[in-house]
């Protein structure tokens, strides 16, 4: 059985660096996960990590 993916709680301050980092990181092993799951499905890698993106600027709070 795999081992479940966890989020763990931040280290450093919002809006510093090593934040941005931290955050980048904690979410590798599960956008990874999500795009070996999608071309499983048969989606194209690259379609869908573009896709990602797209949703991702989507949610972005206007400046």
């Amino acid at each position: 059985m795999a081992k479940a993916l966890t989020i763990g709680a931040p280290q450093h301050q919002a809006m510093s660096t090593a934040y941005e980092q931290e955050c980048r990181e904690m979410l590798v092993p599960h956008l990874d996960a999500l795009l070996d799951k999608v071309e499983a499905a048969g989606w194209d890698r690259g379609q869908a990590a573009s896709a990602l993106m797209y949703l991702a600027a989507m949610r972005l709070k206007p400046a």
